[in-house]
């Protein structure tokens, strides 16, 4: 190439440089515009579900990035759309509990906190999609969680801020009378209540009432014991100053096949929850 006619020679090599870097933009552009279309295409993703209490975040490959959170005793039928073939799930356990293990077609060790899933790998369903079963494993480490793993007989443990609870006995087919009717029978503990608070508390502030495996709720005053009940019961009115302690006998009449899996709960009452926390009675 020469420049003997001087500006316009020079003229026409910028014009071809500019006319080369357009070419080069736009094949750039289709080849972006060729993946995008390529992952917008794609059908499929992941039906995720998580037993015990945690968390699992879906990461790159999703179309959304949000956490998908259980607190209960299994949470199944979450639907994860996928973008692109290749997703990344992350599980993160409450306190007090432990992931274990996934449960799927994670592609790295099953039991590390992440599972990357390559969904071309899976067989797709009639209509073109590839959806992969994922569960998440978590146990609780920690007692008091659940009814399967409670506080230990005479340990004492906090609920709420200020209030803790300890099981200092339990006794069944308690004698009182009149007899507890066929089938049921009357079961007790014996109780400490210790505030820490300020001013004074009382420990009708709690609930105290008590599940088997048939999964009924017994309370102390809806399967009340004949009046006056063993001795000396918990005195659910009288103020406990800070730093003291109360103690009693608390009574419940119980269906006799729920006293061998009886354990005894604070909190909402429902199975298994947030906020309840459950204390042996054996």
């Amino acid at each position: 190439m020469t420049f003997k006619d001087g500006d316009g020679t020079i003229f026409v090599v910028m014009r071809s440089v500019v006319v080369g870097l357009l070419v080069a933009s736009l094949t750039l552009l289709a080849a972006v515009a060729g993946a995008r279309a390529q992952a917008s295409s794609f059908m499929g993703g992941v039906n995720l579900g998580l037993k015990g209490w945690g968390t699992v975040m879906p990461g790159s490959g999703f179309d959304l990035h949000r956490s998908v959170a259980c607190r209960t005793e299994s949470c199944t039928g979450e639907a994860l759309f996928a973008r692109m073939p290749l997703v990344v799930l992350t599980a993160e356990p409450y306190q007090g509990w432990k992931f274990v293990r996934w449960r799927g077609p994670c592609e790295a060790v099953k039991t590390l906190p992440k599972c990357a899933i390559n969904l071309r790998h899976l067989h797709a369903n009639p209509l073109g999609q590839r959806v992969a079963p994922v569960r998440a494993i978590f146990i609780p480490i920690a007692p008091g969680l659940t009814r399967a793993h409670p506080i230990p007989v005479g340990t004492a443990a906090s609920f709420g801020r200020f209030i803790t609870l300890r099981v200092n006995s339990a006794s069944p087919m308690v004698q009182l009378s009149p007899p507890a009717p066929p089938g049921y029978e009357y079961f007790d503990a014996n109780l400490t209540v210790t505030y820490t608070g300020g001013g004074s508390a009382t420990a009708g502030a709690l609930t105290y009432h008590v599940m088997g495996s048939q999964k009924t709720s017994y309370g102390p005053f809806t399967n009340t014991c004949p009046a006056p009940g063993p001795q000396p019961a918990l005195d659910y009115q009288a103020p406990i100053p800070s730093g003291q302690s109360t103690s009693g006998y608390v009574c419940w009449t119980i269906a006799t096949n729920d006293e061998s899996s009886l354990e005894l709960f604070l909190g909402s009452g429902t199975l298994n929850y947030p906020g309840t926390t459950w204390f042996a009675l054996h």
